[in-house]
This record gives C-alpha cells, sequence and structure tokens, in this order.
C-alpha cells in the first residue's frame, strides 16, 4: 500500500503501469515523508506528489479531523515560494493533472498553463504522452473529466478556502499567499 487514501494508491497502480508522464511534472513521493520545503507545516500537511520539476509539491492540508483524507483540500507548496490551496478535494486536483496544463507559482501568484506544443505530427500532448491514458482512467475508474481551465478550480476552491487558510498559515508562514488561488 502506497498510502492511507485509496483513490492514491488507485494514482499509483496507474503511475506504475505508464512509461512516461501524463501530467507535466507529476511525480508520486513518498507519502507523508517530505515537509515540501515547509518545516512549520509538517504536522499539518502530507505531502504525496512533485507537482513540477522544480521542487513545488502537493500536500493534502490535514485541515480537520476527517478520516478520509481524499475529502481535504490539497495544497501546492513552490520550489520557488509560496502555498496555495489548488483543489477543495483529491478528485479535483485529479481533474487539474488530466488538463494536462502545467502550474507556477510564487509567493503572490499560482497559475496554471497550457504549454502543450502542438507542432507537426505532435498530438499535442507535448510532454506528457500518457495524458490520454491517464484521462480515460479517470474517467473509467472516478467517473471525472479533465478540467478546461484548472485556474478555475485553483481560483475557486482558494477563494472558498480564504479565511480558514489564512487564518492558519499567517502564524507559521507569513508570506504564504492568503489561499486565493491565482492573482
Amino acid at each position: 500500500m502506497y498510502a492511507p487514501v485509496p483513490a492514491l494508491n488507485l494514482l499509483k497502480e496507474f503511475e506504475d503501469s505508464v512509461d512516461d508522464y501524463f501530467a507535466p511534472g507529476f511525480e508520486l513521493i513518498p507519502f507523508g515523508e517530505d515537509d515540501g520545503g515547509y518545516p512549520r507545516l509538517s504536522d499539518r500537511i502530507r505531502p504525496f506528489a512533485q507537482a513540477t520539476g522544480s521542487g513545488s509539491t502537493y500536500a493534502i492540508w490535514l485541515r480537520d479531523e476527517r478520516t478520509d483524507l481524499a475529502t481535504l483540500p490539497v495544497l501546492l507548496l513552490g520550489g520557488e515560494g509560496g502555498v496555495h490551496v489548488v483543489a477543495r478535494d483529491l478528485p479535483e486536483l485529479l481533474r487539474i493533472l488530466a488538463s494536462g496544463w502545467e502550474p507556477m507559482c510564487g509567493w503572490d501568484h499560482l497559475d496554471y498553463f497550457d504549454e502543450r506544443e502542438e507542432e507537426d505530427g505532435d498530438d499535442g500532448n507535448g510532454r506528457c504522452p500518457e495524458n490520454p491514458a491517464f484521462r480515460a482512467w479517470l474517467r473509467d475508474r472516478f467517473g471525472l473529466e479533465a478540467a478546461e481551465d484548472p485556474n478555475e478550480i485553483a481560483r475557486s476552491a482558494g477563494e472558498e478556502l480564504r479565511e480558514p487558510f489564512a487564518a492558519w498559515i499567517r502564524p507559521l508562514v507569513p508570506d504564504a499567499v492568503g489561499g486565493h488561488g491565482t492573482a
């Protein structure tokens, strides 16, 4: 078992079944064994994946005492700084990943960009040749579709959780963005 989260165990099985990236820079890491570069947050986060090739990490925010960790918010801990709410729960993050868009963040911003290159002979999947297989898996396994614009999910989640996120993060990381998703 990879994690105490059934959806992440299924994702690990999928990741192990493909030969290449299915989302830009995304790779599962040992569940909860890292602090994502933010040691002051370590008792309330469970990092589970590399979000980018430059050190950003996705983590589950242990916002409350829920036992189903898949229903808790997901944070992006920026490798260059910034802590952002990106999804209300794990299913929303899976929809973001299926979009094939790449996250970029700093202390004051979070944006997902569609950097898939469509060149002659390219199928539009750019650096993520397994993205179509991931989209099919997500549809078959969870009945979910890829987000058309992942920024909408991140903005909505950030706005909804702005106050509790800011109340939690401000004393620990004063420079962190107050949970408002994209700028």
